[in-house]
């Protein structure tokens, strides 16, 4: 009596037991394709991240060379630049160098 209950379950699985394989190999690759996309998406999101990063130190050297290049046609400024630059000393001020024992 039980017989007639699986012999039509065990047809379906015995006639389409490729369907079922074919179905398990899908999700595999689907899954896969889903890890890998999800790698790619933090990768991508890193690389983001650090682009954004170098944007702001780049419009920042921006601002502060904007400033330099505005500021050049004062006098002080270029005062302060040669000082550094080049190490000159105004008229009535001394120049004084440190150097250190090791370097004598």
């Amino acid at each position: 009596m039980f017989t007639n209950i699986y012999k039509p379950v065990e047809q379906f699985f015995l006639y389409s037991w490729w369907i079922i394989l074919f179905t398990i190999c899908c999700y595999l690759a689907y899954e896969q394709g889903l890890v890998k996309r999800d790698k790619d998406f933090d990768k991508l999101h890193a690389q983001y991240i650090e682009l954004q990063k170098e944007n702001k130190r780049s419009l920042a050297l921006q601002e502060k060379l904007l400033l330099q290049v505005n500021s050049q046609s004062d006098v002080e400024w270029v005062e302060l630049t040669l000082m550094k630059g080049l190490g000159l000393v105004p008229d009535g001020q001394t120049k004084v160098v440190f150097t250190h024992p090791e370097n004598k």
